[in-house]
Order: C-alpha cells, then structure tokens, then sequence
C-alpha cells in the first residue's frame, strides 16, 4: 500500500505542477498530446489511441485528448481523483470486490484489480460502445475484472443514451440538459443510441458479489442507479458506497436526490481528504460552493 500511495504522489506533484515541469518529465509524449489537442483534433474531432503506463505499473491504452492526464503522468490529474485513488488503495484489500459503474477506459478498475489481486473481483460497467471497446482492450486475460458494456438504472429495460465526442467523452449521460449552458456542446454534439440497462441489485444477486467499495460516476443517473441498488444498500453494512456529485449550478437535481434517497437508508456522507480518509460533511452543496468545486467524489457509509 504505501508504495502505491508513494507512486500517485509522483502523479499528484505533476499534475500541481507547472507546464514545464510535464515538458521535462515526458517532452515527447507532451508535445505529441499537446498538438494533438490544439492543432489535429479541431480539425478532425477523432481521437488517436495511445499506450501509456500507470504510476501502479499496468500498461493501459487512452484516447487522446480525453486521457491526455494518464498519458503524461500516469494518473488522473484532478485533485478529487487523486483523492479518490489514495482512498482505493488504504480501503481495498487482496481479496476484495470492487464495482466501477462508469468505467470510462478503466483506470480505477486497473487500480482495483492491482490491489485486490487473483483472488479478489472487480466488475466494470461502461455504457459507451465507443469508450467500452478501449475498456475491453485495457483488460483483456485480466481474470480478475468482468466488464460489462451495459448501462445501470433502476430498473432492467433498454434506454436511450448520449455518447459525445472523444474528448468530452466522461460526459456520456442518459441526461445531456445538464450541458444545455455549456460552450462546448455546441460544437460536439452526441450522438442518440439506445442500450441495455439493468440494475446492480440484480447483477451482484446474480453473481454472488460481497462489494467492499462501488464507484458511481455516471453523470446524472446516480439516483436511478441508487434506486436500483437498494435491497443491498439495505441489508449490507460495511460497503462504501463513492458517488460524483455536482455543483448546484450544474444541474445536480439528480445527485441531491441520491444524496437523500442514501441517507434515508442510514448513510452518512464523507468527503476524502488530502490523505485518503473521511471527513463527515453535512451540506454538500455549500462544501462544493464555498470551495469553488465543480464536483467532489462524496463516499457514503452506514451510519453506526
């Protein structure tokens, strides 16, 4: 553990860094991303496939520019990020479940499977048929992970989902109005498909599953997947449960009621620190305003 957590220092000092710093560190690869960026993909809005290596050591595949911070640096850049995977690293064991509802291209689902190892599981969900493939690509004859490219709700039913451009790509949602006063959508518009959805209590019922940790990052349906979770929400005490959740000037009707929906089963509500434990917080909203943030990583646990 404490050699992992040395590693994401490294990606921590980077990504607090200036730009130079980055140049130094990886000049070829930030010259490439860089341009690549700025020049190639206002032109083309297609991405380009990339290997690069995580700061726990496993070979992973990105679309540049979406995963431009793990191409240069080994890890996702954003300080709750960060965060996020210090409390991954103390709070999962060898042996562990960990379930990752929105995958995206597979970095927490590579870092869980590091850490719980052969006899451990971690299951991945990914909607996008898009982003899906380079999830499938990451964990080829990985025996510990089972991905799924399927949605997760409340309820077992095909529903209709938005996949935007690659470099906008972890904004795939069932929910585009939260976009409506964003720049950006105007020029990158998703596309509409419909897909598969089921519900968690039904997939872990199905496999037998015991999670100690289930990520949900899904962009506005964190209540609908909390809604469909709820059997076990309601009869297991020691999962934590790691939802996204919004600042109120970006449309987060949603996760306020996910936020009430978990706390009235008996949850209480966390904030990660700088060191990868839990601080009790009670208004999220303020804690996300009054700190400038655009969205925080809030854990939940049985209240004792």
């Amino acid at each position: 553990m404490q050699d992992l957590i040395k590693d994401l220092s490294k990606v921590e000092r980077l990504s607090n860094g200036t730009k130079f710093e980055r140049l130094l560190s990886k000049p070829f690869k930030y010259i490439l991303a860089t341009t690549y960026l700025k020049l190639l993909y206002p032109l083309t809005k297609k991405g380009i496939i990339r290997k690069t290596k995580t700061f726990f050591n496993k070979e992973m595949y990105v679309v540049l520019p979406a995963g431009a911070d793990i191409y240069l640096i080994g890890g996702k850049s954003h300080d709750s990020e960060i965060r996020l995977a210090k409390f991954i690293i103390m709070n999962l064991g060898q042996g562990d479940t960990f379930i990752d509802v929105g995958a995206h291209f597979g970095y927490f689902t590579l870092l869980a499977s590091k850490i719980v190892s052969k006899n451990g599981k971690v299951a991945a969900f990914e909607a996008s048929k898009n982003t899906f493939s380079i999830l499938k690509k990451n964990t080829d004859n990985i025996e510990n992970i089972k991905r799924i490219n399927k949605a997760i709700s409340n309820i077992n039913e095909n529903l209709t989902f938005f996949e935007f451009p690659v470099l906008y790509s972890e904004y795939n949602s069932f929910d585009i109005e939260q976009f409506k006063k964003e720049k950006w959508i105007t020029k990158f518009q998703p596309a509409e498909m419909t897909i598969k959805a089921i519900t968690l209590d039904s997939y872990i019922t199905s496999e037998k599953l015991r999670p100690k940790i289930i990520k949900i990052d899904v962009e506005g349906a964190e209540f609908k997947v909390l809604q469909g979770l709820r059997n076990f929400l309601i009869t297991d005490n020691d999962c934590c449960i790691v939802v996204e959740y919004l600042n109120p000037t970006r449309h987060n009707t949603e996760h306020r009621s996910a936020k009430s929906f978990i706390e009235n089963l008996g949850y209480s509500s966390y904030i990660i620190d700088k060191q990868g434990s839990l601080s009790s917080i009670t208004d999220i909203d303020e804690y996300l305003v009054k700190n400038n943030l655009e969205s925080e990583n809030v854990v939940f646990k049985i209240r004792r």
